[in-house]
This record gives C-alpha cells, structure tokens and sequence, in this order.
C-alpha cells in the first residue's frame, strides 16, 4: 500500500515490542520477513500482523537484515550481535570501500 507510512507517525512502546515479538517469533519458525517496514505491518484489534514476507530461505544475515532493519525503521534496539549481523556489517563496509575505490557514493 502506497505512502501508509506517513499515518504512522506516532508507534506505542507496547505495539513496538509486538513487533519485535512477531519477528524474533518469525525467525523461531525458520522464516524471515526481508523488508520490515511500516507499511509491512498490521495492527489488526490487540495483535500485530506480518504482511509481504519475502519467502526467501532464511539464514542468518538475513535474520540480521530483520533486526536491523526493525532499528532503522522504529528504533527497536537489536541486541544480536552473531556471525549473522557481523557478516552483514563486514559485507556492506567491504561494498562501501569497493565503491569508495571506484569513485562511487557509499550507500
């Protein structure tokens, strides 16, 4: 849904801990969500529900991606330091020097 993110301004600490919740729940079950932002989530009565998950193969960068990704977009700290979110930070600062080489902008 297209621009649903500017109706969600304002998110309670209790419907950020769902959140949290329903992702570190998701990886429990072997899936990850891949890109999970505001307009990804649902809250639906007293429950918070997962929409376009990405029904990639999870692994543990990808796990990483999730709970970095749940930082960016709502500020919910991701306490997992693993192999997983080493490989992922290590992986983005070896593509930034690459580009850095190559005269190009870091992403």
């Amino acid at each position: 849904v297209k621009n649903t993110e500017r109706f969600f301004k304002e998110i309670s600490d209790e419907v950020r801990g769902k959140i949290k919740q329903s992702i570190y729940s998701l990886h429990q079950h072997g899936m990850v969500s891949g890109d999970p932002h505001k307009g990804n989530f649902i809250l639906q009565g007293n429950e918070i529900r997962i929409i376009d998950l990405s029904g990639k193969r999870p692994s543990r960068q990808r796990k990483a991606k999730d709970r970095i990704d749940l930082e960016r977009h709502y500020g919910i700290k991701n306490n997992v330091r693993d192999i997983g979110f080493y490989l992922l930070i290590y992986k983005k600062k070896l593509r930034n020097f690459l580009r850095r080489i190559k005269g190009k902008e870091k992403r």
